[in-house]
């Protein structure tokens, strides 16, 4: 009940923050030009995220001199579908789904973090799984099937002999995998370490890394497709001036923002190809 006003408290938030940007620019309390909107991935609530986010929106809306404003999704296939619609100007995505949004519907990459990922599956510190082989029976909680973490997540339990071993619970955020491994609703769960860092402090940490998989791909920034190649040049530079605050842990949201060499984005090709076999799979009703 608390998770869900955090999350109504968290959208009103910043519908009424969107409201108010013509009112500010009219005022002159707002920076000049038309604003932007950056669609953020849903692996955190709304309330944590737009926090996690919050000095890269400031430092994009002072080096740009223009309103720039968060949009949430319910989930990782209508944050998709909306980009496949070209709903926002710049949205950030999980790797294997950025890549099916360029080469698919003709997105640009402005940037991506300077951070390696690594995904982690953990259990309760102190309880019964020990080793892969314990979590038979059990239930692993996960984001939705089109989150790169839950992909990865499904193929490490294939390699595990666990495939059909395990029911995989989906998540609506790590805050949430976090409240349901305390309270016993699930055995384990998966997540990129950079979006445990992002987790406010309130979320409960009992938790014991059992098994890492290392090697998986940053999330990628793209700005939609009509937008202009000078402004698209503008918001690269931007992205790539950002400053991550040192004294914080290094994240998705507080990393250094880079290109990526040609090579590297051929090698998410792959990736897409998965991101297009899940989305062919009708959602349940």
């Amino acid at each position: 009940m608390t998770r869900r006003c955090t999350r109504r408290r968290a959208l009103a938030a910043a519908s009424a923050w969107a409201l108010a940007l013509p009112r500010a620019q009219a005022q002159g309390t707002a920076p000049a030009g038309a604003a932007l909107t950056l669609a953020l991935a849903p692996f955190l609530s709304p309330a944590a995220l737009f926090t996690a986010f919050e000095p890269l929106r400031a430092h994009l809306q002072q080096r740009l001199r223009r309103p720039v404003g968060f949009v949430g999704s319910r989930d990782f296939r209508s944050h998709l579908l909306s980009t496949q619609r070209g709903e926002h100007d710049i949205v950030q995505m999980p790797a294997h789904l950025g890549r099916l949004a360029m080469l698919d519907w003709g997105w640009q990459l402005l940037a991506v973090p300077d951070e390696p990922g690594l995904v982690i599956v953990a259990v309760r510190d102190g309880g019964p799984v020990q080793t892969p082989a314990a979590l038979r029976g059990r239930t692993v909680a996960m984001l939705d099937p089109l989150s790169l973490t839950a992909t990865v997540g499904r193929l490490w339990l294939q390699q595990q002999g666990l495939a059909d071993a395990v029911t995989v619970q989906t998540q609506p955020s790590i805050n949430s995998m976090l409240f349901a491994l305390e309270r016993g609703e699930v055995d384990a769960f998966v997540a990129a370490d950079t979006q445990l860092r992002s987790l406010p402090a309130a979320t409960p940490r009992g938790e014991r890394v059992l098994a890492r998989v290392e090697g998986i791909p940053a999330p990628l920034y793209l700005a939609r497709p009509d937008l202009p190649a000078p402004e698209r040049h503008v918001l690269a530079e931007a992205m790539h001036s950002f400053v991550p605050d040192r004294s914080r842990p290094a994240t998705a949201a507080n990393a250094r923002l880079v290109p990526m060499p040609a090579a590297r984005l051929a090698a998410l090709d792959a990736y897409a190809e998965i991101a297009r076999r899940v989305l062919a799979v009708p959602t349940r009703p």
